[in-house]
């Protein structure tokens, strides 16, 4: 099992105001990680800080082996839907295409193996017949499964994904937590998410992040993890028979 990443007690934010602290993180290849926290707490900071997009004010960010030469194609990165403009007039395949723009492809000349390469992933995800609609046209589902094709076309080793069951009906939630467990015999995957109940079913590991970072070795939600909420979390936990837990608290 070779490392991926390493954080090595990063402190970093946005306009000199400190959002992460001292935190320390290692990805490994075969890694399922859940990333929760209360909002504000520094989970997109956290994501923006591994795919290059901020440096840290202080610390290390270390990437190994062949990620070091191909960072662009060796991390897959599908956003939150909200940050994408549905209006621009931009074709299923000509989105996922988007995701080896950092190859051989300028200015949309894309290579014959890099098409075919595309095309296979529509197809690998079920969403071949949609190839020629504008991105304007489509479902909450669909767009979120267009947006892993982008995210995963370059075949990258670590796939990071920001709350990517937002904006999807239940059904759908399903099937992507589905394709997220497969996709994990290829690569790491690194995910957002608010609704830990359904998570959980699905992950390895769990990093609670509020500032500072949490990180536990089980994918199990405990009573330290609520605490990092503060007050109070509802969970759904999933089993023969469902039930909630309710942290006690109080006002």
């Amino acid at each position: 099992m070779g490392k991926i990443l390493e954080l090595e007690s990063v402190f970093a934010g946005y306009n000199d105001e400190v959002i992460l602290k001292d935190i320390s993180f290692e990805i490994f290849d075969d890694d399922f990680i859940g990333i929760i926290g209360p909002n504000g707490g520094g989970k997109t900071t956290l994501l923006n800080v591994i795919l290059g997009l901020i440096k840290p004010y202080k610390g290390s960010v270390v990437f190994f082996d062949d990620i070091r030469s191909d960072r662009n194609n060796k991390v897959g990165y599908l956003p939150q839907q909200n940050k994408i403009d549905k209006k621009f007039p931009i074709k299923v395949k000509e989105v996922v295409l988007s995701g080896l723009i950092y190859g051989s492809a300028f200015l949309g000349r894309y290579s014959k193996t890099e098409k075919q390469k595309a095309e296979d992933t529509l197809k690998r995800l079920g969403i071949c017949d949609i190839k020629d609609t504008t991105i304007g046209e489509l479902s909450g589902g669909q767009m979120q499964k267009v947006l892993l094709a982008r995210a995963i076309v370059s075949s990258p080793r670590l796939l990071i994904l920001d709350e990517p069951n937002t904006f999807v009906d239940n059904q759908f939630e399903g099937e992507l937590y589905e394709i997220l467990k497969e996709l994990n015999k290829e690569m790491a995957i690194v995910i957002v998410s608010h609704d830990v109940g359904t998570i959980s079913s699905y992950i390895k590991t769990i990093a609670c992040v509020n500032r500072n970072l949490h990180y536990h070795k089980s994918n199990k939600i405990t009573e330290e993890q609520l605490t990092i909420y503060n007050c109070p979390i509802k969970l759904i936990t999933h089993g023969d028979v469902p039930h909630t837990v309710l942290k006690q608290h109080q006002h």
